[in-house]
Parts: structure tokens; sequence; C-alpha cells
């Protein structure tokens, strides 16, 4: 479900309300991102002992979060052969400048978008839209 950027026209937002909305995430890929927060170094074993979800709906979550730039994913050979992967949330303050040079680029792009719409953009592009169900 996405939310609209107006919603965040609040003074009482939380973290979840913030990273939730700037990234899309689901309510699983919250919950996972605080079980990572919570047990910095954890495992996907470790996980799927926490949060009742099958290993790969949590594999395609961290895939997520680590590829947004919210987890860090840091490779461990192991004592007997192979290796696992262990993941940490990255620490507050670095999400933080993250999402405050995200947000000073968005404001930038849409005030750009904004001041170049002109009665006749937004005509065509409402046209194409009614067009496609005239048969």
């Amino acid at each position: 479900m996405s939310t609209a950027l107006y919603s965040l026209l609040s003074d009482e937002l939380s973290c979840f309300d913030i990273i939730k909305t700037f990234f899309a995430l689901s309510d699983n890929e919250i919950e996972i991102l605080s079980c990572v927060h919570n047990k910095q170094g954890i495992d996907i074993e470790g996980l799927t002992e926490i949060i009742p979800k099958n290993r790969t709906t949590i594999s395609r979550s961290i895939q997520r979060l680590t590829s947004i730039g919210v987890i860090r994913k840091d490779k461990v050979n192991l004592v007997k052969g192979g290796y696992k992967f262990i993941y940490h949330s990255k620490p507050v303050n670095e999400i933080k400048e993250f999402l405050l040079e995200l947000i000073d680029k968005l404001a930038i792009s849409m005030k750009n978008s904004i001041q170049n719409l002109t009665d006749e953009l937004c005509t065509e592009l409402f046209k194409e839209v009614v067009n496609k169900y005239k048969k």
C-alpha cells in the first residue's frame, strides 16, 4: 500500500513512517529491518527464529533492504568451510544523512517538474489516459 507524500506533512512522524514511505517498504520489510537493528550481526536463520515467515520471504526482504542501503551484509567464512552472510542495520545517523540527501534531491526534482507543467502538457497526458479506454 502506497502512502501519499502529502501525508508526511505532520509533526508526529515516526522513524518507520519516514523510511516506510520514502522507500515504499512493506510491513514485513519494516519488521525485518527492526529485527536486524535490534540484533546487529544476525543471519537469515536467526531472523526465521524471530519472525514467523519462510526463509525465501525473509531473504527477498533482506535483499531489498540491502539494495536501498539501510542494511549492510557481511560475508563470514565458517570454520568448517563455506560461508554465510551476517546482516547489520546502518547506524541511525547514517540513515538520517542518507535520507536528508535524498529528500534534497527529491525536492529539487519535484520543483523542476512542477515548474515545467503547462496546461498543454497536462491536457495531453489526460487525453492519453482517456484514449486508452476508447476503442
